[in-house]
């Protein structure tokens, strides 16, 4: 039977301490989860902060945590940028393209539009846009939120 160390150990029993609505939208979500999610799940303040002071969790974006240690694959930086940029908020223009292979290449920052009422601070890497139809754009069941087909090409036209 394998040794396991402490510390592996620790982070399965965290892990597996994780309310179950929590766990299943960090794994829908790349690991990648909001405070107010957490919150709603069913973790208190003091649960999150200790998390993060034991390194469990990393804080990605203001109020979003990785819950993984290891460097950020591309899905959990564009997850990352969503929750970021709040409720309503869809990739789009070249990160959409990208995800509905319409472009050939990753672009170099993630593109997300939110609602345009909405003000969102800007964060590095990620390019922000609003939009007076956000709710009408939204490629319907895709995962992780994107504009639809046409109207990625429209924004990037």
């Amino acid at each position: 039977m394998p040794v396991l160390s402490v510390r592996v150990v620790t982070l399965f029993r965290m892990d597996s301490e994780l309310p179950p609505t929590l766990r299943n939208l960090a794994r829908q979500q790349q690991g990648v989860v909001s405070r107010s999610q957490a919150l709603r799940a069913g973790l208190s303040a003091d649960m999150i902060k200790f998390r993060l002071r034991g390194g469990w969790w990393r804080p990605v974006h203001r109020g979003v945590y990785l819950t993984f240690t290891g460097a950020p694959g591309h899905s959990a930086q564009l997850w990352a940028a969503l929750l970021g940029a709040g409720p309503g908020a869809v990739l789009s223009h070249e990160t959409a393209a990208e995800l509905q292979r319409l472009a050939d290449k990753p672009a170099d920052s993630i593109h997300v539009t939110v609602p345009w009422q909405r003000r969102v601070k800007a964060v590095n890497g990620v390019s922000v846009h609003r939009c007076t139809r956000a709710g009408e754009i939204v490629l319907g069941y895709s995962n992780p939120p994107r504009t639809r087909v046409e109207e990625t090409v429209l924004d990037l036209a």
